[in-house]
């Protein structure tokens, strides 16, 4: 049964996949700015599951999985008490959807 947290959330998505990259696909300013803000990853410079949402670096491992609740996503990243990220990964892993959500 659902918490009664998702019947009062509002997910807003324009449905547009983005590829998951490797840090060697950014540019310059924002290879520094992972390096920086993921530093406590271990193989940062073979992790492929980065991705830019809302001009937002996010790396995959930062997303708690979501069983029931938000119907159709995988995964969320609270960034407050009110709002967050939601992440629906595609079937072949390369991809992902991101919305965002508020209470």
């Amino acid at each position: 049964m659902a918490h009664s947290f998702y019947k009062t959330m509002t997910v807003k998505t324009n449905n547009q996949p983005r590829d998951l990259l490797t840090i060697w696909d950014f540019s310059p300013k924002d290879q520094a700015r992972i390096r920086e803000d993921f530093d406590w990853l271990e193989d940062l410079e073979s992790d492929s599951t980065f991705f830019k949402y809302k001009n937002c670096i996010y790396n995959l491992s930062e997303f708690m999985l979501l069983r029931g609740g938000a119907k159709g996503w995988d995964g969320t990243k609270a960034e407050s008490h009110s709002w967050g990220v939601l992440v629906k990964v595609s079937s072949d892993g390369e991809q992902v959807t991101c919305g965002w959500w508020s209470i």
